[in-house]
């Protein structure tokens, strides 16, 4: 393909990652009725509801001191930092598409990043729509709302501009040879990110407009200062295989889905609670799967959507609102973490022998341990704030938590597991 003319090779390239994109869609999209038939779109449907629910009661009756600035810039933000960046490489490609880097790179790899940008842009732009009817209400920030359509117009360019940047940001992070400076990087665009938005949201655009523009300069600047390689073969290659994880981990909610090989993370911050389990050949199973959990992609599904649950809570001020974003929070995380109960180890178990025997117990133990944390920790945020507390109602909903997370995924994940541990070993 080196020798082939530029037009003709460029059309080549892209029918190739079109074929790539194909073949991944072949991949996943056939196990997606299963996850309608689960009533997955059910539990969206109602997340859905409640959340234009809450969003009219907003707007019908906007409180006080609801922080309008504080989710703005949440949203906002987060928004525009959320870069995903789809290669479809594949390991093989570091062999036999290396001498078409540049050809890969120019028409390949260029064309997505300004399609991520486009796509950043108009997500930003999206979430703004959203949030402007609200953030013209609310008392904290109806005075820095623009009073004139030139006003909002320029608002819109520049948080679109906000997130076409970032896309832009991200790739130069992923150049950098030096994971020091990708990190330095990649703080260095979220805080620009965080203070754009809250300049852009809460001070006038004549101020917060150059210091937005002045911030992403300097990162972009500073980003040319390290090594940097022209294609990062290795960690586009890690991002592809981390989101088709992504992808078949969330299928394998429902369905038995053949998956990437799992990719520990170090979460120190949490991994340490498997080290106080005792070293003793009765519990080797309990420490297999609580280290397992804890530092395996479930678990990071499973912490992020907790914590994305209890943000709601905490900025929800709506009894109603409170009652079934965490009923939904318990059902959907206690369902997130019955996918250690897939885990297998073989390979761990013929090289140290261990008897089946209690195998599925300890995944339903540290199923337990972690669902009944969570059910607590989000009780405590939807039901103690200052409002008024019908404590039947809360201590019914908690006993019904605690059932589903404590008691019955577990029962069913150790019955379930009972047969098989025989012929896994």
């Amino acid at each position: 393909m080196a020798d082939v003319p530029r037009p003709q090779r460029s059309a080549q390239l892209r029918e190739w990652r079109r074929g790539r994109a194909a073949a991944f869609r072949k991949e996943v999209v056939p196990y997606f009725r299963y996850v309608f038939q689960s009533g997955f779109a059910l539990v969206l449907s109602a997340i859905g509801i409640t959340l234009l629910a809450w969003y009219a009661g907003l707007l019908t009756d906007m409180p006080a001191r609801w922080p309008a600035d504080i989710v703005g810039v949440c949203a906002l933000a987060l928004t525009a930092l959320y870069t995903p960046l789809r290669t479809y490489l594949e390991p093989s490609d570091t062999v036999f598409a290396l001498p078409l880097e540049r050809a890969v790179l120019t028409d390949i790899l260029r064309p997505s990043v300004r399609r991520a940008a486009i796509a950043g842009a108009l997500r930003t732009l999206a979430v703004l729509a959203v949030f402007a009817p609200l953030y013209v209400r609310a008392p904290v920030t109806a005075a820095a709302a623009p009073a004139t359509a030139g006003g909002w117009v320029a608002l819109a360019l520049a948080f679109a501009l906000l997130g076409g940047w970032s896309a832009f940001a991200a790739w130069d992070e992923r150049r950098c040879a030096f994971a020091a400076w990708r990190a330095g990087l990649r703080l260095a665009r979220w805080a620009v990110a965080a203070l754009a938005a809250a300049a852009l949201l809460t001070k006038s655009l004549a101020l917060a407009l150059p210091f937005a523009l002045l911030a992403a300069a300097l990162v972009s600047a500073a980003a040319r200062l390290p090594t940097r390689h022209a294609l990062p073969w290795d960690r586009l290659i890690a991002e592809e295989r981390a989101a088709r994880r992504r992808w078949k981990g969330f299928l394998g909610w429902f369905v038995d889905v053949p998956n990437e090989s799992p990719s520990p993370a170090r979460r120190a911050w949490i991994a340490w609670i498997g080290d106080r389990i005792p070293r003793h050949r009765k519990y080797a199973w309990n420490y297999l799967y609580a280290k397992t959990m804890l530092r395996g992609e479930a678990f990071g599904a499973f912490w992020r959507w907790n914590a994305v649950l209890a943000i709601i809570l905490a900025v929800a001020k709506t009894s109603s609102v409170d009652l079934i974003a965490y009923a939904i929070a318990v059902a959907v995380g206690g369902l997130q973490l019955t996918e250690l109960g897939r885990i297998r180890f073989a390979e761990h178990a013929s090289v140290v022998p261990l008897p089946p025997q209690g195998r599925m117990k300890a995944a339903a133990a540290a199923v337990r341990a972690a669902g009944v944390s969570a059910t607590l920790l989000l009780w405590l945020v939807a039901a103690l704030p200052s409002r008024p507390f019908d404590a039947s109602l809360w201590l019914l909903l908690l006993a019904a938590g605690l059932l589903w997370t404590g008691w019955l995924l577990p029962r069913r994940m150790a019955k379930a597991g009972e047969g098989d541990e025989e012929d896994e070993l």
